[in-house]
């Protein structure tokens, strides 16, 4: 019976540690990645620094800032995702004195390493644009983060990526509400935006272009004489020269505009969750198109003797190589009792991965080792014939019991 004892319990030791390790090879990939149950609404604050009057194009002299507010909206369709690829919506409202602006993002990214994937169901805005570069990242960051983990961070005004880095100097504290953090920094360079936020800047009433009177405007700031220059002009331009010349100056230049940034972003290293954003700056900037006013270049450089040519080559090419002027920038931080609830739901992530990925094999390959071990012994126990007693001893045991 001893025996049959010790082959049960070694049997179930050792499919009990199969079992942990099968759990841990093929469950614990199935079970662990996005949650279907996302939804989730961020909260920011922070200012709208205007640069820029958005009617006419012109700098303002003191920049206007206004208190801004805005809610973010993560959530998981899960009747459009499936195993592997999780589909996320985000509705983003920017609120800022009697305006509201909207967003709606689509993405589709990998469950398992949370990287954006190609797909016709992802869109910037609306389902006519294009979605999320593959390999990117948005949503959310991979699981099990280092500082050495390379990250490029999608952009959607400039449809480009940008790196992530760790920065362990950022000053900000290691944990938030007792969950330990890693501060990464991101910062995007003057970028042209995607043409879909083109359309939306024009859409919400900054110009595409300015007026001939705007660029003569600019060349006067910057010293140039027109009248003087015109006149000089006149006596040495040639009739097709000079009809270049009124053609190029009389037409509207294209302004072409640029997003910028930067920030903090703190993530919860084993589920790679975001949670938090600090010191986020959102800017576009504004650039006019002067590769139309080359032909004026190209004849003022053929008449450097006329008084005011020069000054003027000078001036066109300090604004062409002039660096984008700021139109607005939205400055935020995500706001405590929003970093709260981040916090608390990632805490419930947390746990959840601990018991499928640690506790359930753990037990059971402690079980499994514990019953193999145990059965063993048994077994061999039982297998140990008891010692032999020698003629010396049988005749000692005799006498004593006579």
């Amino acid at each position: 019976m001893s025996r049959r004892t010790g082959i049960v319990g070694v049997v179930v030791g050792a499919v009990l540690l199969v079992a942990a390790l099968v759990w841990s090879m093929v469950a614990v990939p199935q079970l662990v990645k996005f949650p279907l149950s996302t939804n989730v609404t961020l909260h920011y604050s922070g200012s709208l620094v205007t640069y820029v009057d958005a009617k006419t194009g012109a700098q303002l002299k003191t920049p206007l800032s206004v208190p801004l507010k805005v809610s973010r909206t993560i959530e998981a369709l899960s009747s459009e995702s499936t195993s592997s690829q999780a589909v996320v919506s985000e509705r983003i409202a920017l609120g800022y004195g009697t305006t509201t602006v909207k967003e709606d993002n689509r993405y589709v990214i990998d469950r398992r390493s949370m990287e954006n994937v190609t797909s016709d169901k992802a869109y910037t805005f609306a389902p006519s644009n294009p979605g999320a570069s593959a390999g990117s990242y948005y949503v959310t960051l991979p699981m099990n983060l280092s500082e050495s983990t390379a990250m490029h961070i999608w952009k959607p005004e400039s449809g480009t990526t940008y790196p992530l880095v760790a920065d362990p100097h950022s000053g900000q504290p290691s944990s938030l509400d007792g969950l330990g953090v890693i501060w990464f920094m991101g910062t995007l360079p003057m970028t042209p935006v995607a043409p879909y936020e083109a359309t939306a800047l024009a859409a919400r009433g900054f110009p595409s272009s300015i007026s001939p009177t705007q660029v003569q405007a600019q060349l006067q700031a910057a010293g140039v004489d027109i009248a003087r220059l015109s006149l000089g002009l006149l006596r040495v331009l040639t009739p097709s020269q000079a009809n270049q010349l009124i053609a190029a100056m009389t037409k509207p230049v294209k302004l072409n505009y640029f997003a910028f940034g930067s920030g903090l972003v703190a993530a919860q290293p084993r589920t790679g969750a975001i949670i938090a954003l600090h010191g986020i700056t959102d800017g576009i900037a504004v650039s006019p198109d002067l590769s139309s006013l080359k032909i004026i270049a190209t004849i003022l450089g053929q008449h450097t003797s006329v008084p005011g040519v020069s000054a003027a080559l000078s001036a066109l090419q300090h604004l062409a190589s002039a660096p984008p002027s700021p139109v607005y920038e939205l400055r935020y931080t995500q706001t405590p009792a929003s970093v709260s609830d981040v916090v608390n739901k990632t805490r419930t992530q947390l746990d959840q991965i601990s018991l499928v990925s640690d506790w359930i094999p753990l037990v059971a390959a402690i079980l499994g080792a514990l019953l193999l071990i145990g059965g063993a012994v048994v077994m061999v126990r039982r297998r140990t014939p008891p010692p032999a007693v020698s003629g010396e001893e049988r005749g000692s045991s005799e006498t004593t019991a006579a």
